[in-house]
């Protein structure tokens, strides 16, 4: 049995639907769903052995390996990664004001980030444990919000922000949100193994990218969310790792080491070719 993570948001039901539902074979798979940064700690105490995890995660290990092909990417707007607030506020506002950013995200935290610094903006970063608004509101004047939280949160708190569309005004680049890897050790005793999950995910994604509306009706229904956003979002997002994407990557990596987040990152990938 492989223990495979999957982030615990609709963002990755989408490349999962196939491999839970059935609808194409798959190796004996146990999957355990998280938030990202808890699906990195299992990763890194080997609960794991293959996950998506936070792209800035992987820049902070030199023992992962990437499964090419894989991402969680957007080319603009995101629609999941917000900065919220209650009230009239623009990033023009945002100097010396307070923003609140769960501990359950990393890269976008990470994004915001460097951001800011890249505006030039001034911020009191404040985390707080949990995603629920309306807490991290009491504590500060606008929340970072990912995941099925930020599309639950459209509507009904004022949307200072899409870090995607940020990120691409500022970069004219896609960002990266996440990777799929595997555990160096892991990819070295049982390539066959991980070879045989990666076709299972590669097939798994190819069938939710012809099968868009069915997917989009089951999320939508379980997760009870406008069908019609649903298929937008995932229209929005791309699943893949191009050579655009890796560009892209590299660029989110130097800056995040110019804002001390990292040192320098190596894209290391598991060769299913072997």
């Amino acid at each position: 049995m492989i223990n495979l993570g999957k982030i615990a948001f609709a963002n990755c039901d989408f490349p999962y639907y196939a491999i839970e539902h059935g609808r194409i074979e798959a190796p004996d798979i146990s999957i355990i769903q998280a938030h990202p940064v808890e699906l990195a700690r299992r990763l890194f105490n080997d609960e794991l052995d293959i996950s998506p995890i936070s792209s800035i995660m992987y820049g902070k290990r030199d023992n992962l390996l990437i499964l090419p092909g894989l991402s969680i990417t957007s080319n603009d707007f995101t629609k999941s990664v917000l900065i919220c607030s209650n009230g009239k506020m623009e990033f023009s506002d945002f100097e010396g004001k307070t923003l609140c950013i769960p501990e359950t995200t990393a890269s976008s935290a990470t994004l915001i980030k460097i951001i800011l610094w890249l505006k030039g903006i001034d911020v009191k970063i404040k985390h707080c444990p949990g995603t629920d608004i309306d807490q991290m509101l009491k504590k500060g004047d606008a929340a970072l919000l990912i995941g099925d939280s930020a599309i639950h949160a459209i509507g009904k708190y004022r949307v200072v922000a899409d870090l995607g569309n940020e990120w691409k005004k500022m970069t004219g680049k896609k960002m990266v949100y996440a990777l799929w890897v595997v555990r160096g050790d892991f990819a070295k005793h049982h390539p066959d193994r991980v070879k045989l999950v990666l076709d299972a995910l590669l097939r798994s994604k190819d069938y939710a990218y012809k099968n868009i509306n069915e997917i989009a009706d089951f999320i939508a229904s379980e997760k009870k969310i406008d069908c019609g956003f649903i298929r937008e979002y995932f229209h929005t997002l791309n699943y893949d790792f191009d050579a655009e994407s890796m560009e892209s990557l590299g660029l989110y990596f130097k800056y995040a080491k110019e804002c001390g987040v990292v040192d320098d990152v190596e894209l290391r990938f598991f060769d299913d070719r072997d």
